[in-house]
This record gives structure tokens, sequence and C-alpha cells, in this order.
């Protein structure tokens, strides 16, 4: 009998192991909004803190915890290129802002698995 119990607990134990796992990896860190003119959002959605450069400007953001967001007013270049990084350096993507329209972006995943979404 004590045998069925300890199977019975550790079933209980890895299930909400699971569901623990499956909620920090479904629910998003940050909301994501709509974007809004001249304005460029990021958020650190993943597991490590990030930061975007301009490098035509010659400009980046505060380097963004992770679960929080960071927003910039930008105007005047239209078109430019962005590149998101960890906050040790590393590339995790790259795209062209346009500042008629603003955008979000967020980080995600871990710091040996990095990706980004526009929004």
């Amino acid at each position: 009998m004590n045998l069925d119990r300890t199977v019975l607990r550790r079933a209980a134990a890895a299930a909400g192991c699971a569901a623990a796992v499956l909620t920090a990896v479904l629910v998003p860190a940050g909301a994501a909004q709509a974007a809004t003119p001249g304005q460029f959002t990021l958020c650190s959605d993943g597991y490590y803190s990030s930061y975007a450069e301009f490098p035509g400007r010659h400009l980046a953001t505060k380097i963004v915890a992770p679960g929080t967001c960071s927003t910039l007013n930008l105007s005047g270049n239209t078109k430019e290129f962005v590149v998101l990084h960890q906050d040790n350096g590393a590339i995790v993507g790259s795209f062209s802002y346009d500042d008629a329209a603003g955008t979000g972006v967020s980080t995600t995943g871990n710091s040996w698995s990095t990706g980004y979404y526009r929004w």
C-alpha cells in the first residue's frame, strides 16, 4: 500500500511541475499593444534582458529586463535598420523600422535560443 501512495505522490508532483512549466511558457511576460506612429516599444518577453540598437542614429534603448517594456519616441528617419541584442551584446535579430507606422517588438526565448516578433 505504501508503494501506491508513493507513486501517486510522485505523479501528482510531476503533474504540478508540468502545469507550472506550461504556464510559464504559454503566458507572455509583457502585454502586446497596437503600434503608435513615431513610437518604438521593446518588450523583453524572454528569459533574458535585451536592448535595441539604431545604428543610423548611433542610439540604443536602455537594457530592458525580462517581463518589462521600454518605449522611445522616434521620428525623422522614416525607415531605418534596427538590431536587437541580448544584454551581453549577442544579436537576437534585425529588421527595418518605419517611424510613420511605429512598431512594437518582443524578444522571446532564452539566452541560447533567442527570437523576436513584431506587433
